[in-house]
């Protein structure tokens, strides 16, 4: 992993805040809120590009679609389907439990 990769994965997160913050449900915490869009945005994106990346490889169009062709399906298969579902999940309210007796 190069130092871009981590540089620009730094900058999404930090990015996210302000976005999280205007979108998230006005009774969750904002912290908490961006946790939730981090984990659900990182964990569906790495699900994805893998799934992706590997049917890619396994079909055999990887090298038709070229690098840039390749990086433009993964971004579009694998960053939009995650960013909304984050987005999704940010707006939730917060979960209430009940008290035990």
């Amino acid at each position: 992993m190069s130092i871009w990769t981590v540089l620009v994965a730094a900058l999404i997160l930090l990015a996210a805040a302000p976005y999280v913050a205007r979108v998230k449900h006005p009774e969750q915490k904002p912290f908490a809120a961006y946790m939730v869009f981090v984990m659900v945005f990182a964990v569906t994106a790495v699900v994805l590009f893998v799934a992706l990346a590997w049917l890619a490889n396994a079909l055999g169009v990887a090298r038709e679609l070229g690098s840039a062709g390749l990086a433009v399906m993964l971004v579009l298969l694998g960053v939009v389907p995650a960013l909304i579902l984050a987005t999704w999940q940010a707006r939730k309210p917060p979960m209430r439990r009940e008290p035990p007796d």
